[in-house]
């Protein structure tokens, strides 16, 4: 495989995982900001609100969203390799999308077996 196509699978591993973050801050911020208000202009707090305010998404949200985005990039690199059209290239983009391919696989999997568990008896 090409040294270039693995560091650039790298930088946007890093790119993914800094907007995660950054989003996951940003929310984290707002929440603060909100309650600070809240206590300045004397409002009381219910435990109530502060247990909605930080409530994330629904479980498996994340793992979900996770797996989408592994097997659309799994797909993208195996697309790249037939649009090359050399088999060596074929060959090697669809080597390296397995990775994705199977992670992402795996947590749509699991997550769907997890939902499946919870609505059978």
């Amino acid at each position: 495989m090409e040294v270039d196509i693995i560091i650039t699978i790298g930088i946007v591993a890093v790119v993914l995982f800094a907007i995660a973050q950054g989003s996951r801050i940003i929310r984290t911020g707002a929440m603060h900001k909100t309650l600070r208000r809240s206590i300045e202009q004397g409002q009381p707090l219910s435990s109530d609100l502060v247990e909605r305010l930080d409530k994330g998404s629904e479980p498996g949200a994340i793992d979900q969203r996770i797996g989408f985005v592994l097997v659309a990039a799994a797909l993208a690199l195996i697309t790249a390799g037939i649009i090359q059209g050399d088999a060596e290239k074929i060959r090697n983009m669809a080597t390296a999308g397995m990775f994705p391919l199977f992670v992402g696989g795996a947590l749509l999997l699991r997550l769907w077996l997890v939902r499946r568990r919870e609505v059978e008896p």
